[in-house]
C-alpha cells in the first residue's frame, strides 16, 4: 500500500485545473485595485499586463508580506464517510493538533522564509480538533475550523487523519473572500484555508512527514495559481505544479521545488526594481529569480493581458533537483475569456491567470541552457551563460 499523496489524473484543461484551485472553490472573486504604479527597471511606462498582475495581486499581499498567522487544525473523518475523496479502508491516523503544529513550524516555515528571501514568514498555531458527520465532506473540515478560530488567525491549515482515495486529489486551497483593504481580514470572516488529507503525515515518511503539497496549497492560500499543462501538476519547476518531483529525484527530499517569478512578484517578494520590461531587442544580464538582488527577469509583452517571463533557475537550494541551471520562458495569460465561469470582462487574476511554461517540454526541466535559442509569440530569445551564476538573454522580434 503507498502512502503518497494521490494526485487528479484527469486531462481537464488548464482552465479547469486552474479554477479548482487544487480542488478549491470555484466562485468568481472580485480584487481591489490598488494604487501601485508599475513601472519597468528603466523608469517607462508599462502596459504589458505586468500591471494587472501587480494591482491584482495587491489584496493579498496583507497575507504574503510579514508575519502570516494559520492556525492548525485537525480534522476527525467517521469509518463509512459517504465523501468519495476519502479511501473507504477502516484507517485513521493518530494525529496530535500539537505534535503537527511543531513538524510545519520546523519544516515549512523556513521553506517559505528561504523562498521569500525573508519577506513571509507562516506562524503555525495550534487551533484544536474537529469532527464531521458520516455524510459530511471534506468542505466540512474547513467550515467547523472556521466557526471556531479566533480573528487573530490569518488563514487555516487543516489535517484530515483519513487518506483520501487514489483517484483523488490530495488536497486544496483558496485564498477566501477579499475583505475590505482597510478592514481587518482574519480567517473566520474571509474562509482562507488549506487542506490536505493525512497521506503525507504517515509514519512511512520518517521523522519528517512529506510537507511538499501542504507548501502547495498554503500557495493558492497567496492566490498562486497552478503552473503547467494538462491536468495542471506538468511542470517539476514549480511547487504550484508537481510539488513531488525534487522526490522523484532524490527520495529524501520532502519540500517542494522554489516557485517561479511570476508569483514572487504577485507575492511582492520580488521587486520591481528587478523586472525588465522589453520593448525592443537588446542583451540583458540576468541572475537566477531566487537571487536576493540583481535583475531577475524579462518580461515580454504579447497584449493588453498577456506577457513573456524570462528567468533563470539555478539548480541549487529548493531546486537542487535540475539536471543543469539555465532559463525557462513562461506565458502569463490574464485575457477575460481564459477565467472560467462563462468568461466575463474583467482580466484573470490571482488563482485565475494561467501560466504555462512555453520554453520546453513535459515536466519542463529541460532548461535552455549556453547557446540555445527559442521563439513564439513574436519575440526570440537566446542564452548565453557568463558564469558564476550570471547569464546574457539577447532578445528579438519576430515577424
Amino acid at each position: 500500500m503507498t502512502h503518497r499523496r494521490t494526485r487528479l489524473t484527469a486531462a481537464v484543461g488548464v482552465v479547469v485545473a486552474l479554477l479548482s484551485s487544487c480542488g478549491g472553490t470555484t466562485e468568481t472573486r472580485s480584487s481591489t485595485s490598488a494604487s501601485t504604479s508599475t513601472s519597468t527597471s528603466s523608469g517607462n511606462a508599462d502596459d504589458s499586463g505586468l500591471s494587472l498582475l501587480v494591482n491584482g495581486a495587491a489584496p493579498l499581499r496583507r497575507f504574503s508580506l510579514g508575519t502570516d498567522r494559520l492556525g492548525v487544525w485537525v480534522c476527525h473523518v467517521p469509518l463509512g464517510i459517504t465523501d468519495p475523496i476519502y479511501n473507504p479502508v477502516d484507517f485513521r491516523l493518530s494525529l496530535n493538533v500539537d505534535t503537527v503544529t511543531k513538524q510545519l513550524t520546523e519544516h515549512i516555515t523556513p521553506y517559505f522564509d528561504t523562498l521569500s528571501n525573508g519577506q513571509y514568514r507562516p506562524e503555525f498555531v495550534a487551533g484544536g480538533e474537529v469532527t464531521i458527520a458520516v455524510n459530511g465532506s471534506n468542505r466540512d473540515c474547513v467550515d467547523k475550523a472556521q466557526q471556531q478560530t479566533g480573528d487573530d488567525i490569518d488563514g487555516l491549515v487543516v489535517i484530515a487523519d483519513a487518506e483520501h482515495a487514489e483517484n483523488q486529489h490530495g488536497g486544496w486551497g483558496r485564498p477566501g473572500e477579499p475583505c475590505k483593504v482597510d478592514a481587518p481580514c482574519p480567517a473566520s470572516v474571509s474562509g482562507r484555508a488549506a487542506y490536505v488529507g493525512a497521506s503525507d503525515f504517515h509514519p512511512d515518511w520518517g521523522a519528517v512527514p512529506a510537507v511538499d503539497l501542504l507548501e502547495h496549497e498554503i500557495g493558492h492560500t497567496l492566490g498562486f495559481p497552478h503552473s503547467g499543462g494538462g491536468d495542471g501538476y506538468t511542470s517539476g519547476i514549480d511547487v504550484m505544479s508537481n510539488s513531488a518531483a525534487p522526490r522523484d529525484v532524490d527520495e529524501t527530499r520532502r519540500d517542494g521545488p522554489g516557485t517561479i517569478a511570476v508569483n514572487r512578484i504577485a507575492a511582492g517578494w520580488l521587486p520591481l526594481s528587478a523586472v525588465r520590461v522589453v520593448s525592443a531587442p537588446g542583451a540583458f544580464d540576468l541572475v537566477a529569480s531566487s537571487a536576493a538582488s540583481g535583475q531577475r527577469v524579462l518580461v515580454l509583452p504579447i497584449d493588453r493581458y498577456r506577457f513573456l517571463t524570462v528567468e533563470v533557475l539555478d539548480n541549487s537550494g529548493f531546486n537542487s533537483h535540475l539536471p543543469h541551471s539555465g532559463v525557462v520562458v513562461h506565458e502569463i495569460d490574464q485575457t477575460p475569456t481564459a477565467c472560467g465561469s462563462g468568461g466575463g470582462t474583467e482580466p484573470c487574476l490571482n488563482e485565475y491567470r494561467t501560466q504555462l511554461p512555453v520554453s520546453g517540454t513535459a515536466p519542463f526541466v529541460d532548461l535552455l541552457g549556453d547557446g540555445a535559442t527559442w521563439s513564439a509569440q513574436g519575440w526570440s530569445v537566446a542564452v548565453a551563460a557568463r558564469g558564476g551564476g550570471n547569464w546574457t538573454i539577447t532578445v528579438g522580434k519576430t515577424s
